[in-house]
């Protein structure tokens, strides 16, 4: 078998174990492919992404290794040497023999601590992002966000890199970009075996992933901070009578602009003709819930343009 072979054969071996977990999925009425890296507002989530990148390309390495060490023919420059460095030596200009010196070598040594690193960070970023993201109110009033363009391929791409109003996000891209050049030197490297196994990550890349992640998490608290309404005026409300409402992150933010508007819901029911100066937000009442002449309580919300709620905030309606 060549080497090529067992590249090949390791990567069949993770698509097939994807499939499988796929079917499974399918048979609870759920599709694991599409909801490892999809978050709950329905867009492609960046740490999401990149998680299962790293998982998938460091599984489909081992698997190479395997099958080499353990299922491939031994070869003489690996067999001929109980030592991992004198094997990896041997068998220069043998890249089969190298893989099954570079499997030895993992067993006997394992993973570097790089790797740690290099698998960790995404997941460390991943797991403060959903944080941050959960941190957010998500009373009613408001359905879940769903991707615009639905199964689209090419639109799903883009939103690993694409704020909620769709321009591009600089942390998302900084983030994708490192950790692209990363894998890419990763299974450069890999497909030139030299006996040590899992290849050597340099740290400048590991910064670089590090630094961007860092950034991306940064970036994700300043920009989704939970939004809070403070007042609503005048009270109490007239119907079809514009009324004011004040409080904090409930329109743009200058760390991260963006063309949407907010929206506004009372008692679920979205009021009509919402505007925003940048501060403040103004809205009409909608006549339906109006009193009748007798002031009543109802609730309201604001969903801000990045997608934050607020929690709900007691108004008069008259």
């Amino acid at each position: 078998m060549s080497a090529t072979g067992i590249y090949l054969l390791a990567g069949a071996a993770v698509v097939a174990f994807l499939l499988l977990v796929e079917a499974i999925a399918r048979l609870d009425h759920r599709s694991f492919l599409a909801t490892v890296v999809l978050g709950r507002d329905g867009r492609t989530s960046t740490s999401k992404t990149f998680i299962l990148m790293w998982t998938l390309l460091v599984a489909w390495a081992l698997s190479a290794l395997l099958i080499a060490g353990e299922f491939a023919h031994l070869h003489a420059c690996v067999s001929s040497s109980g030592a991992v460095k004198s094997a990896a030596s041997s068998c220069a200009g043998n890249d089969v023999g190298l893989l099954q010196a570079g499997w030895k070598h993992f067993l006997q040594v394992g993973v570097s601590g790089n790797y740690l690193v290099l698998l960790g960070v995404p997941a460390t970023a991943g797991v403060a992002a959903k944080g941050i993201t959960q941190s957010q109110a998500t009373g009613t009033g408001f359905k879940a966000p769903v991707a615009k363009d639905g199964p689209n391929p090419v639109a799903r791409v883009a939103e690993i890199f694409s704020a909620d109003d769709g321009t591009t996000d600089i942390g998302d891209f900084q983030y994708m970009v490192f950790n692209l050049i990363a894998a890419v030197y990763f299974v450069v490297q890999f497909v030139k075996p030299d006996g040590s196994g899992l290849p050597t990550m340099p740290d400048t890349l590991l910064g670089l992933t590090s630094v961007s992640a860092a950034l991306y998490v940064g970036k994700k608290a300043v920009t989704h901070s939970r939004p809070t309404v403070t007042g609503v005026f005048p009270q109490p409300v007239q119907a079809n009578t514009r009324f004011t409402i004040i409080g904090e992150s409930l329109t743009a933010e200058p760390t991260a602009p963006t063309d949407a508007a907010p929206q506004v819901s009372i008692d679920g029911v979205p009021a009509l003709n919402v505007h925003t100066d940048g501060t403040t937000i103004t809205a009409v009442l909608p006549p339906t819930l109006a009193g009748g002449g007798t002031p009543v309580l109802r609730h309201l919300q604001v969903k801000n343009p990045y997608n934050g709620i607020t929690p709900s905030f007691d108004v008069q309606c008259q």
